[in-house]
């Protein structure tokens, strides 16, 4: 498949998709993706790692591509990929020839790559891997030579290197149940092997938590569930590098005695904190449910607080129940729902660091401890961390809106609309920013006009529009994601179609606000950031400009900059320079790639942003 650059994809997308394209109400235009006769198979999980997914790989310069399962009579279900238009949306290879399914299974990125699970008769159920065109789509490895290997959990480890679970023959006799060990890959078979022998946890307790995930990479290191080859420890924390000698048990966080050893924690809502801790949810006897962070070694890990410092009466704590943790950390902190014993569950927040927690009341109807406002997992747009809560369902209260979007600046929360009139509850789900605009479906079914369909807003101050209106009953619409700056979402009706959402705010600048959908494995420290100042716009992608950038770009800052530090993707320094003539850099010394620029302003603050060199 023909590699192409934004501009060409944004080209085709008006052009060859126009027979299947709608003009929305409100604006942009919408296309729908599959051919007649093709049905996509994506699960309705709202999470970053399910069975069956869409995902999104590719580079800035080659582009971006979805991934996906899709069947069709003459084919059965193989794997599918599409650039953003009709034309572009097509089988990449019929793994198992004729009607019969490959049973694509864990899509998973790997730089401009996806890796996956697949059947074949030959080898049965092994690791693949696709750059969206038919010869670069193979098996890697055939990893148990005598039955499934059954491959999950993959995860980028690093700029080369992805690990994963899977049951090789060792570990499908050891024992009196098989066992899946840990394995790392570079995506060829001679760089695929086995590096340490211990029970992967994977999916483990799966709770179907929003944006929930066993394994989660943090920095160049990914933190997994597993237990010992004996089952002794429970599903406790481990962390890799992808090297054996890497790879570790962190600590044994439930000490509770069983019959076989020590207890489970029960880990849960797993996710990276600036590439420099892993925050999550762990069980205690003592404390309960509560919120944990981990720098990868015994004595860096620890409960940040005891949130509910209360007994059931087997003498356990109660905890409080940490869910939902948001996508992303914002202004220095995580946020997410936790119970408080004076206000009930509600909205909460740390910067990781022992001791630091912070509750918001959002429902404040009394007494609050009856009364919980029940935050959903949110994301960081427009200067501010914007959620979906329940300001309460009863309609003499002035301040009861039902379930709607709200947002904090981490010091108040406001009500963002009343979008469901009254009480009716207009609930928020998949929160997905793409090119300054940000998106949701909404859950409520007492609307009708509302029901399970497509929303927007281009800022914090907007009142919400309704993008699509494609059934009566309900749109059904999950899995949204960010295609190089469209947005590319799948609904769960008969149908089961694909469609791409072309839209740019009126105000939307092609050089400030292009989104960043590369990784980033450096921490603040590394990239010159303070950990003290951190702005709340610091990851500031429209700062520069213009970006892409050939010879030169400017720094958009009200004062002045007192330096400029840009660095390769290894993280070394390639330009530096101090009192910027102008807001002015010269960056035509540069080869063309990927950097990031550190640019620190007089007024002692650092803002981080993306360059793309030409």
């Amino acid at each position: 498949m023909k590699h192409l650059n934004y501009l060409l994809t944004t080209a085709l997308f008006l052009t060859c998709g126009s027979m299947l394209a709608q003009t929305p109400e409100a604006g942009g235009e919408l296309v729908a993706l599959l051919p007649d006769g093709v049905t996509a198979n994506i699960s309705t999980e709202r999470k970053p790692q399910k069975d069956k997914n869409l995902v999104v790989a590719g580079s800035p310069e080659k582009g971006y591509y979805a991934f996906f399962a899709a069947t069709d009579s003459e084919h059965g279900e193989e794997l599918w990929v599409t650039d953003g238009t009709a034309a572009g949306t097509h089988m990449v290879k019929d793994i198992v020839p004729g009607a019969s399914t490959s049973n694509v299974s864990y899509l998973t990125r790997f730089n401009d790559k996806v890796v996956f699970s697949a059947y074949t008769d030959d080898y049965g159920i092994e690791l693949w891997i696709s750059d969206g065109t038919e010869e670069g789509t193979y098996m890697v490895k055939d990893v148990n030579e005598v039955g499934n290997s059954s491959p999950l959990g993959f995860t980028q480890v690093n700029e080369t290197k992805f690990i994963f679970a899977a049951e090789d023959f060792e570990s499908s006799t050891y024992g009196s149940t098989p066992q899946k060990w840990l394995w790392v890959s570079d995506g060829t078979e001679e760089g695929t092997e086995r590096i340490y022998e211990c029970q992967m946890s994977y999916p483990g307790r799966d709770n179907n938590a929003e944006r929930w995930a066993p394994y989660v990479r943090v920095g160049r290191k990914v933190f997994f569930k597993a237990d010992d080859l004996d089952g002794t420890m429970g599903a406790e924390l481990w962390v890799t590098d992808g090297t054996r000698e890497g790879t570790k048990f962190v600590k044994d966080i439930n000490i509770e005695e069983t019959a076989l050893g020590t207890g489970d924690p029960a880990i849960d809502h797993m996710a990276n904190f600036y590439n420099e801790k892993l925050f999550f949810k762990a069980w205690t006897t003592k404390s309960g449910n509560e919120p944990w962070a981990s720098d990868g070694t015994p004595e860096g890990t620890y409960q940040i607080y005891d949130s509910n410092p209360t007994f059931a009466e087997s003498g356990n704590g109660n905890g409080g129940n940490l869910t939902f943790v948001g996508a992303e950390p914002y202004n220095g902190k995580f946020y997410f729902r936790s119970h408080d014993i004076t206000i009930g569950d509600e909205l909460a927040c740390t910067n990781c660091e022992l001791d630091d927690f912070k509750m918001f009341d959002i429902l404040t109807t009394t007494p609050s401890i009856d009364f919980s406002s029940f935050p959903d997992p949110g994301v960081v747009f427009d200067g501010v961390y914007m959620f979906c809560a329940n300001s309460g369902t009863d309609a003499t209260i002035e301040s009861n809106k039902g379930g709607e979007l709200h947002y904090t600046d981490g010091e108040q929360v406001y009500l963002q609309s009343d979008l469901a009139p009254g009480v009716l509850c207009n609930w928020v789900k998949e929160l997905t920013v793409v090119s300054g605009s940000l998106y949701w479906w909404n859950e409520s079914t007492e609307l009708p006009e509302y029901a399970t369909k497509l929303f927007r807003i281009d800022n914090k101050e907007q009142f919400p529009v309704r993008v699509t209106n494609l059934f009566p009953d309900g749109d059904q619409i999950h899995s949204l994601r960010n295609l190089g700056g469209n947005l590319i979402f799948t609904t769960n009706n008969a149908a089961k179609q694909i469609y791409v959402y072309h839209y740019r705010k009126p105000d939307f600048d092609p050089e400030t606000e292009t989104d960043n959908l590369e990784p980033e494995y450096r921490t603040r420290a590394e990239m010159g950031v303070g950990v003290d100042n951190v702005a709340a716009d610091s990851n500031a992608s429209d700062m520069i400009y213009p970006n892409p950038a050939s010879t030169s770009f400017n720094i958009k800052l009200a004062g002045n900059v007192d330096a400029v530090t840009i660095y390769d993707i290894s993280g070394r320094v390639v330009l530096s320079c101090a009192n910027v003539d102008g807001n002015r850099v010269d960056v035509s010394a540069l080869v063309a790639g990927i950097y990031q620029v550190v640019v620190k302003a007089d007024n002692g603050i650092t803002y981080t942003s993306r360059l793309i060199k030409k």
